[in-house]
């Protein structure tokens, strides 16, 4: 409402005083309202490779849309890989960067790794409210808002196994912050109480041996909770992924339950916990519906 109201002042101002520039002004920050401090400033020579956390470096890679402009805000989407695959990896087999609709950054982590060498995105001991790498989106966030033109009424996080269940527990903790979750086969260990309501879709074959549907059953229940939504749901597009809508059409914060039925891979090989081809242009499509 608040936008709106503004943008008819604007509207009014530039009728009645065509030769200020105020008009221009007002518009300028109607558009730029949500937009982070880095909206205006120069961006940086380079994409962030790198943030530092309580004396430690940790990796990321960072794509720049390559018409980046610092006077429009852009969505920022957050993807975690899982315990086998690395982030250069996901990045392409997500398959998200070329299915964006409007201005997206894009960050892809890099987890550490426990001693058999596996890629953990937190701690043994870590209680699920205080998981370890909280703090690490949580400095994303803050470097990405400062140094580029962030829409903060626009981030999304994104994973795969190990990672979507990562990404499930930070939709909650941080639901303040956070407009969209998407994720395909991951767990539901999340925190108690949620910071606020988001959007999601969740993705997970019933034949799931890594991550069994009970998993995805569990975390489904806890996102309506999350987001005060019945029981009762409707079909919805990706239907070749079997999506379900729960709410309204024009709910806010929807949630999208994916029984998908793909379990062989390209090659043949019966895999029900992969990442299914299109699974990419589907996330980045709902994630362009919400308002």
């Amino acid at each position: 409402m608040k936008t709106e109201v503004c943008a008819f002042c604007a509207i009014v101002v530039m009728i009645l005083c065509p030769s200020v520039g105020i008009a221009g002004k007002l518009v300028n920050n109607v558009a730029a309202q949500h937009g982070s401090a880095g909206c205006g400033n120069p961006p940086p020579d380079a994409a962030p490779t790198s943030v530092a956390i309580d004396g430690r470096t940790r990796n990321l890679i960072t794509v720049i849309p390559s018409d980046y402009r610092p006077d429009r805000p852009h969505d920022l989407v957050v993807a975690f890989h899982g315990r086998t695959n690395s982030n250069a990896e996901v990045r392409r087999y997500f398959d998200l960067e070329r299915h964006a609709v409007v201005p997206t950054i894009f960050v892809y982590p890099e987890s550490l790794r426990d001693a058999q060498g596996r890629n953990i995105w937190s701690d043994p001991a870590d209680r699920p409210e205080k998981l370890r790498d909280f703090s690490f989106f949580d400095t994303i966030l803050q470097t990405m808002s400062e140094d580029y033109c962030i829409d903060r009424e626009r981030v999304f996080v994104v994973g795969h196994s190990l990672g979507a269940s990562f990404a499930n527990a930070l939709a909650c903790a941080r639901g303040d912050v956070i407009r969209g979750l998407a994720g395909v086969g991951g767990g539901s260990s999340r925190p108690s109480r949620c910071a606020g309501p988001v959007a999601a879709m969740v993705m997970h074959n019933p034949r799931d041996a890594q991550v069994p549907i009970a998993e995805g059953l569990r975390l489904r229940r806890e996102l309506l909770s999350q987001d005060g939504l019945p029981t009762g749901s409707e079909p919805a597009v990706p239907q070749h992924f079997n999506c379900r809508r729960y709410g309204l059409e024009n709910e806010e914060n929807p949630v999208f339950w994916c029984p998908l039925g793909d379990d062989r891979t390209s090659s043949g090989r019966f895999y029900p916990h992969q990442w299914p081809a299109g699974t990419g242009a589907a996330i980045m499509s709902f994630f362009s519906r919400l308002g």
